[in-house]
């Protein structure tokens, strides 16, 4: 040890060669282009601020690559097992799919180039993903129906997890975990996600735009390409998917047109500043607005005359004589309900985000914006812009609520914004708690180390997402009757036809070696379906509308509807072209027979709607307690012509207890409440 006084000498690091401290790495981006790996945090870049532990490191915040992992997991498992819940889906999406790949299915008056309703852009940009895969592993119908739903979950996974990093950069990381959560375990994401409909379309590409509308908006070209972006994918939702979804880009435009959002513009430079943000939207709406060129050429390719279904859609259900309106009307009250049910307590949670967020400027005002400075002249209020983003779910809701005609998938566009709404107010009230905690107990530093918050905010995600598990499982538990009748058809029932006809099973291969005990299923060669002389025809009744489509039935079943009670106009068999053509479109796209469908929902009078039950091989029939049986919809399984082959359990709704239908819950517990009735395919007795 040196001696008092004793002079030394420091020696500085080199700052060049092998020895010379190294910089900092600057975090890398991830295969997908986030700039955050797994767990990093960046502090304060968002609207809303956190002023408890604002000094130490945040939550654990996936990266893109890991969310788009996790929400591709739950979707998968969705894609594999959720029911369809519209018969639109089947009829005007998956049947006319059908009919391009395989020409055979079913045609709706939506598609009749009469009224060209649907686009064809639509499905048959849907097309590579139901062929390519199958196609190239030599698979069937069957793997490229779940192929589909798969692909469609991937898509939906990576827009979900991109808007999921777009809040954690510009609002907050806590709120992108409520955010997280509520779109991978909530019921109607489940239902949503996988759906072949345009809505669910739109819903993807409106978290698409607001991964970019999200961002501020400059006069940089970085500000531009954000409109660029979010106008066109905007756009593309509203052009190829559905118009109407164009009203959620209305706070976008807005946004756009008169706030600053990230820049400060002073009165002097307002003038000059509106005109550019002028130029440059009105450049970014002519972009998106082009898409709607090569969608109008492949409709009006497939349609046979010079059309466009986005215009056609507004022109029916805004000015048509008849209207949505002849399908059924709902009260008021039909959406709250309906969103209830999917997202159980997210939705007055998403109700209340506007409110909310009056109440933190009130008591809580240094919660919002950067700086926690108070705007500076010529700068929009972070409330403000907090605001923008909380309202498309208020608009879309309120407009739906106004029209009379109500489905559940019209809902879908707005449900992300649903649970960005719910996230939003969730952080709220936990500051709102942390600023009580302080203001009782007098000690920031006591708040830092409390785990109150962090209690309220899990059972905030986790009661929501049990409930949405207990929801799901309700629909597998008592709806997937009719896709386990046609699993049952394929793979048992006509098996066992062809082998009453004398057909033997395929051999086993040369290579097969059993493993253990195993005895192995006999593989069968189902082309000879197509060449039988009496081909197998499977009837649906009353169950017409939960026909699961033509993917998962096999190729030469000819399926047909039995005439019932109902008077409304039914889909038809696409019927062989006039002049059998071979390459697509066919004359049956394009050729317009007034008597084939109409726009009023009658009953078509041209032949071919119906067969006699007599025709059929198989019946698809369902027997509920609650069914009152007439001469059209008599009890099939009562009926001596008719056996049973296989049946399923199908909830009883009608005469359920509520409680007994809205969840499954393990163990038997709520069945006290419910009454079943009999999903069953029926055969033809002796054949």
């Amino acid at each position: 040890m040196a001696l008092p006084g004793t002079e030394t000498i420091r020696f500085r690091r080199p700052t060049t060669g092998p020895n010379a401290p190294q910089p900092k790495a600057e975090p890398k981006k991830d295969e997908f282009g986030s700039m955050a790996p797994v767990g990093y945090k960046r502090r304060h870049q968002g609207l809303l601020q956190d002023q408890v532990r604002r000094n130490v490191a945040g939550p654990f915040i996936p990266n893109l690559s890991y969310a788009f992992r996790l929400l591709l997991l739950v979707r998968t498992v969705a894609a594999m097992y959720a029911v369809i819940s519209d018969c639109d889906e089947v009829f005007n999406f998956y049947e006319p799919l059908h009919y391009f790949q395989y020409n055979t299915g079913f045609q709706t008056w939506e598609l009749s180039p009469q009224f060209a309703i649907r686009s064809w852009a639509y499905v048959l940009l849907h097309w590579p993903l139901a062929h390519i895969g199958p196609k190239v592993l030599s698979l069937g119908k069957r793997p490229a129906f779940f192929a589909l739903r798969i692909s469609l979950g991937a898509i939906c996974s990576f827009c979900e997890a991109k808007f999921f990093r777009t809040v954690v950069d510009t609002i907050n990381d806590r709120v992108a975990r409520y955010l997280l959560f509520g779109l991978m375990l909530s019921a109607g994401m489940w239902n949503a996600s996988v759906a072949f409909l345009p809505s669910s379309f739109c819903m993807y590409t409106t978290l698409l735009a607001s991964s970019f509308w999200f961002h501020p908006a400059t006069s940089t070209s970085t500000g531009r390409k954000r409109a660029y972006f979010a106008t066109f994918a905007f756009a593309v939702g509203a052009i190829v998917g559905w118009p109407f979804s164009a009203a959620l880009a209305i706070p976008f435009v807005i946004e756009h047109l008169f706030l600053t959002g990230g820049e400060v513009i002073l009165p002097a430079q307002k003038g000059a500043w509106m005109a550019k943000r002028w130029e440059t939207l009105a450049k970014a709406i002519a972009v998106g607005a082009s898409i709607a060129i090569p969608v109008s050429m492949v409709d009006s390719w497939a349609y046979g005359r010079s059309t466009f279904p986005t215009l056609n859609i507004i022109t029916y259900n805004l000015f048509s004589g008849n209207g949505p309106d002849l399908y059924g009307t709902s009260p008021s009250s039909f959406y709250l309900a309906n969103l209830f049910l999917n997202f159980n307590f997210l939705l007055p949670l998403a109700l209340l985000a506007l409110p909310a967020l009056a109440v933190t400027f009130k008591f809580d005002h240094s919660r919002l914006g950067k700086t926690q400075m108070a705007p500076k002249e010529g700068e929009t209020s972070p409330y403000t812009l907090l605001a923008s983003r909380l309202s498309p779910f208020y608009i879309w809701l309120g407009i739906l609520t106004a029209q009379a005609h109500k489905e559940e998938r019209f809902m879908f566009p707005a449900y992300p914004f649903l649970c960005f709404n719910a996230a939003v107010t969730i952080y709220l009230i936990r500051g709102w708690i942390e600023t009580y905690y302080i203001r009782v107990t007098n000690s920031p530093y006591n708040a830092s180390r409390s785990s109150i918050f962090s209690y309220f905010t899990l059972l905030a995600v986790i009661i929501p997402a049990t409930i949405s598990f207990f929801r799901v499982g309700s629909s597998v538990y008592f709806y997937h009757a009719p896709f386990d009748i046609a699993h049952h058809f394929q793979y048992t029932a006509i098996p066992s036809y062809l082998s009453q006809l004398g057909y033997d099973p395929l051999p086993l291969p040369d290579n097969y070696t059993p493993y253990g005990n195993e005895i192995p299923k006999p593989s069968w060669d189902l082309t000879v379906l197509q060449t039988l002389e009496n081909p197998v025809t499977l009837c649906y009744g009353t169950e017409w509308y939960r026909y699961p489509s033509s993917y998962l039935i096999p190729e030469g079943v000819r399926v047909r509807w039995i005439k019932t009670d109902f008077d409304g106009m039914m889909p038809r068999p696409w019927e062989p072209s006039i002049n059998n053509e071979t390459i697509w479109p066919r004359s049956e796209t394009r050729s317009v027979r007034p008597t084939r469908f109409n726009g009023e929902n009658r009953e078509s009078g041209e032949p071919g709607t119906y067969v006699d039950p007599s025709e059929c091989s198989y019946i698809v029939s369902l027997s509920l307690p609650s069914t009152t049986h007439s001469k059209l919809e008599p009890d099939w399984a009562s009926l001596p012509e008719w056996e049973e082959d296989f049946c399923k359990g199908f909830l009883d709704a009608a005469n359920t207890k509520w409680w007994g239908r809205l969840f499954w819950l393990p163990g038997g517990l709520l069945e006290s409440g419910r009454v079943w009735g009999d999903y069953c395919l029926l055969r033809r007795t002796g054949a």
